[in-house]
């Protein structure tokens, strides 16, 4: 029997009890979910037990224990604490008591070990006078993997009990002993059943206390050690450890460790316990030991992903799993999960592959025979019992694309498809199975190779993905052992993007700035990498590399480049270590890595003969990584990583940097002196390579070091409250902007575009139609009175009343912007209290030349250039300011590749009103026939356009010019609406203003450069809104022409980043008088999901005029925030 005396609380489930024994064995039982940290406040309330208990007149000894139920006796100290850490905060009274004094109490101290014992719970059950554990214990000493040696008298008191060398590999190993062999070695005295153990502990202490056992003071304890002599020649062993485990002397802990050891061995307990003290503190605030317990932290915190958990968003761990591909990849995910009792099932194309299969899997077991639980077949029978599929076939995006359309006829409803794919765009493989990704059953699971023995696994989400995917997917590599990182869809997803700069930089160094490419690698090996940009190529295949980077190539067009020596390499056939020639040379029958060769390579750098660099290591070192820091912050800001530490353990385990630097943002913060240090050595680097783009500094890192705060933490810009008698927009969408000629709208009048948009607008907000004071339409191609009278046609197919008028508004390429702000011009000048202003336009039925036009006789000098037409214009600003040809192509992949991951991520949709109509179709033998369909995309979006197959398009507009088709906006049809009032009319109507119209320019330009408008307007506007350039948060700058868009946004100095962020009108269209409102209702539903403040938007102006407005997201009246 027992019975508890006293239970002290410290909340959360953390507590401690003691009980008192009919034996007079007091237990004292502490707990602290999940796994029993040892906090300081614990420590307290455990010393407070277990000396009132000693000091008690009928109590002959303690044990201490746990509440063992997660498995867990301790996990030890609580590393939370560890930053604010001290010398006198191991001099703490508790502490002092437990780890110090306890031992040498009169009375016996026993320690009841269940589960897992590691660092400092070890070490208080090493201050105790015996030990009893279950055979399930475990004990560890693993303070060095974080930069640490044990600080509460490990390194004296385990050699003591185990012996030097035992002691020795226990803690330079981080070795972890089971409870029998923990018996074995000495560590414990006895191994008693999970059931028996307090009982056994008990009557240890019963033993101790009466003298049937010795009780022995573990520190003064030294019959196992041997003389120092002895001990020095035995450290020896350890020599080649120390190395490998130090990275050759770059981590101190190993050597510290040994050292203290030693010296406690020569000096005594006593002086070995002050110097432990002493170097544990020491480490603690060391680089080393603040990087690696920051490595800790950050993969404890990989799993905090802020995706709710509860009811129907649980998600199981799969139980049967299936892998289409049984190569290197596909036999490591299969072993991965067969080793944590999954069962697999590979499906590979032919037996040949089966298996192959079979054998690399059974290989990666170390089994002489196929595994019970692996089934390989070559067709995808069973395929519908299956829990999760893993597609890991080739990197082709067709071929994916087909596996899963299979894979969802193939599998049931619930089961999850996904792809180990490591660089293409998950929503474009799941393209041809919308239902399975609308369901949310489709997701990335990316692997990094061998499979089966590298940690990390991505799991990528689509805007589609479920919660319970997500859930399911992380509890499957909780079981499988791996570490998870959720991260976001793009091309590389987070790790591969933000490490794609490096080996571009590499090639830039090595071909322009002429530094030797060993040169370079022996630099970034020195770091601590494990391997050079150019051995990691070699590594990878250089032919694989060249493929990966067309992907980034369309993917990140603004900053990617090629490199230019890549495709001679492989015209050659230098491969890298497959084919033995790559940037070193390799023999096959020796293993190891390959031979520099300089004189053979010298054809493609030349810089290879050179024996020393323009730069020092710290720059090189900077130079590669600083751009990947760079990516790493853009990958935060658009919210692909969830938090700077997931980049870290990504970089860390995915791409071997360091731990004892703490990953890359860790290291960037730390050891390159934050954001603005950071930006500063990349704008230098910017300047030293004529201006490279891999090296201007991103929106996400400016912003961060113009708040003074940490690398990878995106400050929000602060709103402010708005005025009553602000305008703002409470309600806007568009339709799909459909080709001219010959797309979804070809055959549909402005009209019927513009009702379904009145109807949206009015039916969310709840405005009564007979509220709207006045419909104010931006529209251009419509000869005569029909775009006047088409606008009234569509307010009464919209629903407004008959009293309700409507204006049409022809400012060209500006119309649609210069609606609106007529419309809030009337609100604020008191004409009315309610606008619905927006634009429409159909290229397709009106024509887009004006043959009636003809030049005024009088016109000469700039006034006739107002008759050029706009392709002319564009062609004389890439003359009149150098663009060239590779510019203009380069906007428009990035307008196309932002569009396309836009439109698959199905993100606008909700600013999409689908609108039915029926077009006009020739059958094949040429007869019209009609048909029904519905627009409810932008159909201009193209996947996959590049530099090469824009280069392949001739001029339009100019022989030998570089205005093409492929560099200028798309003709078409569409239309966009907005909902004005005050913002004192929308908080009487309960609406949530979308954003405030805060001010608007026009100015004019020289008409034979017109696409230059925006350069004059934005200026202009900032001013009346008393902002800069660096305020904004998102701009959106209509494409006319590639041509006056580069101009515009590099003369002035906008950030790429947040420019067209979702595609612009090369990709998207610009139906003249439509753009301005669709620009405005794009703009503000991205302001809102980005937490921005500022938006601008703008566009040239036919006949020489630009046109601008902002936009602001203020704080919400009622609780200041939106």
């Amino acid at each position: 029997m027992v019975d508890v005396t006293e239970v002290r609380s410290l909340g959360g489930g953390a507590r401690v009890t003691s009980e008192r024994r009919e034996d007079g064995v007091t237990v004292v039982r502490f707990e602290n979910p999940p796994v029993n940290a040892l906090s300081g406040r614990h420590l307290v309330l455990i010393a407070a037990e277990v000396r009132e208990a000693l000091n008690a007149d009928d109590v002959r000894g303690v044990v201490i224990c746990a509440n063992d139920a997660d498995g867990f006796f301790s996990s030890g100290a609580d590393i939370n604490e560890f930053g604010g850490f001290s010398q006198e905060s191991i001099e703490d009274p508790s502490r002092v008591f437990l780890f110090y004094e306890m031992e040498k109490h009169r009375k016996p101290v026993v320690a009841a070990v269940n589960g897992i014992c590691f660092g400092g719970a070890l070490e208080l059950a090493l201050c105790c006078s015996a030990r009893v554990a279950t055979p399930g214990a475990t004990f560890s000493l693993p303070e060095l993997k974080i930069g640490l040696i044990p600080g509460y008298g490990g390194t004296q008191r385990l050699p003591r009990l185990v012996g030097l060398e035992n002691g020795l590999r226990m803690m330079l190993h981080s070795q972890v002993v089971p409870g029998v062999k923990a018996e074995e070695m000495g560590l414990v005295e006895a191994v008693a059943s999970p059931e028996q153990l307090i009982d056994r502990a008990s009557q240890v202490v019963l033993d101790l206390s009466s003298g049937r056992m010795p009780k022995i003071v573990t520190s003064d304890y030294s019959d196992r050690l041997p003389p120092i002599n002895e001990a020095h020649a035995l450290a020896q062993k350890f020599g080649k450890d120390l190395m490998r485990l130090s990275q050759g002397g770059k981590i101190p802990q190993f050597q510290a460790c040994l050292d203290v050891t030693l010296y406690g061995v020569a000096h005594g307990s006593t002086e070995g316990l002050l110097k432990e003290k002493s170097v544990f503190v020491d480490l603690l605030h060391s680089p080393t030991g603040k990087s690696l317990i920051h490595a800790f932290l950050a993969q404890r915190a990989t799993t905090k992903t802020g995706v709710p958990t509860d009811g129907a968003n649980a998600g199981e761990c799969p139980r049967k799993a299936a892998v289409i591909g049984g190569g290197l990849m596909g036999a490591g995910i299969a072993t991965a999960m067969i080793r944590a009792g999954i069962e697999v099932t590979i499906k590979e194309i032919n037996p040949g592959a089966a298996e192959a299969a079979a054998k690399r899997v059974t290989k990666n077991l170390k089994s002489s025979s196929p595994p019970a639980l692996l089934r390989v077949t070559t067709d995808f029978a069973g395929f519908a019992d299956v829990d999760i599929v893993i597609e890991a076939a080739l990197e082709d995006v067709k071929l994916k694309q087909e596996l899963f359309k299979t894979l969802e006829s193939e599998t049931n409803a619930n089961c999850i498809l996904a792809t180990n794919t490591s660089t293409i765009n998950i929503d474009l493989i799941a393209a041809k199975i919308p239902k399975a990704h609308l369901q949310g059953r489709v997701i990335g699971a990316h692997f990094f190779s061998p499979a089966h023995k590298m940690p990390l696994l991505e799991i990528v989400r689509t805007t589609s993905t479920s919660n319970s995917t997500i859930n399911s997917v992380m509890k499957l590599a909780k079981k499988i052992k791996k570490t998870p990182i959720l991260v976001g869809n793009c091309a590389g997803f987070c790790v591969n993007r933000t490490y794609f700069p490096q080996g571009q930089v590499a090639d830039l160094m090595s071909t322009k700035l002429g530094i030797n490419p060993y040169i370079i690698d022996r630099a970034l090996e020195a770091f601590g990498l494990p391997m050079g940009p150019f051995r990691l190529a070699d590594l990878v295949g250089l032919d694989i590399v060249a493929a990966i980077g067309i992907i980034y190539g369309m993917a990140y067009a603004d900053r990617s480049r090629s490199s230019s020596v890549a495709n001679e390499m492989l015209k050659l056939n230098w491969k890298g270590q497959k084919s033995g020639q790559g940037y070193y040379t390799y023999d096959k029958n020796v293993r190891g890595p390959g031979k520099p060769d300089p004189e053979r390579i010298s054809q493609m750098f030349p810089s290879a003969l050179t024996k020393d660099s323009p730069v020092s290591d710290d720059d090189i070192v900077d130079m590669i990584l600083l751009p990947c820091v760079n990516e790493a912050c853009r990958l935060l800001h658009e919210g692909v990583a969830l938090k700077p530490g997931d980049v870290d353990i990504g970089s860390m385990m995915g791409m071997a940097f360091p731990s004892f630097r703490g990953g890359l943002l860790f290291w960037a913060m730390n050891e390159r002196g934050g954001a603005g240090p950071v930006m500063k050595r990349l704008e230098q680097f910017y300047r030293m390579t004529d201006g490279f783009p891999l090296f201007k500094p991103s929106f996400a890192l400016v912003r961060t070091a113009m708040a003074n705060m940490p690398i990878g933490v995106n400050p929000s810009p602060h709103r402010e409250f708005g005025n009553p008698d602000d305008v703002v927009v409470v309600a806007g969408y568009r339709t799909g902007m459909g080709r001219a000629l010959r797309g979804g709208f070809k055959d549909t009048p402005i009209d019927d575009m513009l009702a379904p948009l009145i109807q949206k607008c009015l039916e969310t907000t709840g405005v009564e139609p007979d509220a709207v004071g006045d419909l104010v339409v931006g529209t251009v191609l419509g000869r005569g009175d029909s775009a006047v009278v088409q606008s009234r046609v569509s307010s009464f197919l919209g629903g407004l009343p008959e009293h309700v008028p409507c204006k049409v508004v022809n400012r060209l390429c500006s119309s649609g912007l210069q609606s609106i702000a007529d419309g809030v011009a009337g609100i604020k000048n008191g004409y009315y209290d309610i606008v619905l202003a927006g634009g429409a336009e159909s290229m397709s039925l009106n024509p887009f030349i004006n043959d009636e036009l003809q030049p005024n006789p009088k016109a000469v000098e700039n006034t006739a250039t107002c008759y050029v037409t706009m392709g002319q214009t564009s062609e004389n600003v890439t003359a009149k300011y150098g663009l060239s040809r590779e510019q203009q192509d380069r906007l428009a992949v990035v307008s196309h590749s932002r569009a396309s991951v836009t439109q698959l991520s199905g993100k606008q949709k909700d600013e999409i009103v689908p609108v039915a109509t029926t077009v006009k179709l020739k059958d094949s033998s040429g007869k019209e026939m009609k048909k029904d369909i519905v627009v409810d995309r932008d159909e201009g979006v193209r996947v996959g356009v590049s530099m090469q197959s824009l280069g392949k398009l001739k001029p339009v507009f100019k022989k030998n010019g570089s205005t093409t088709a492929g560099n200028s906006s798309q003709i078409s049809d569409g239309a966009a609406l907005v909902l004005l009032m005050k913002r004192s009319e929308a908080k009487r109507r309960g609406l949530k203003p979308m954003g405030t119209f805060k001010a608007f320019a026009v100015a004019g330009v020289d008409p034979s450069i017109m696409g230059i408008g925006p350069v004059a307007a934005i200026p202009k506007v900032l001013d009346k809104a008393g902002l800069t350039t660096e305020e904004i948060d998102l701009w959106e700058i209509n494409e006319a022409f590639g041509s006056q868009a580069d101009y515009s946004i590099e003369t002035l100095g906008l950030n790429r980043d947040i420019v067209n962020v979702n595609g612009g009108a090369i990709a998207i269209g610009h139906p003249l008088g439509t753009t301005g409102a669709r620009l405005t209702v794009s703009a503000l539903n991205e302001l809102k999901r980005r937490r921005g403040r500022f938006a601008v938007v703008s566009m040239c102006i036919g006949s020489g005029m630009g046109a601008a407005a902002v936009y602001e997201i203020n704080m919400d009246e009622k609780n200041g925030k939106l």
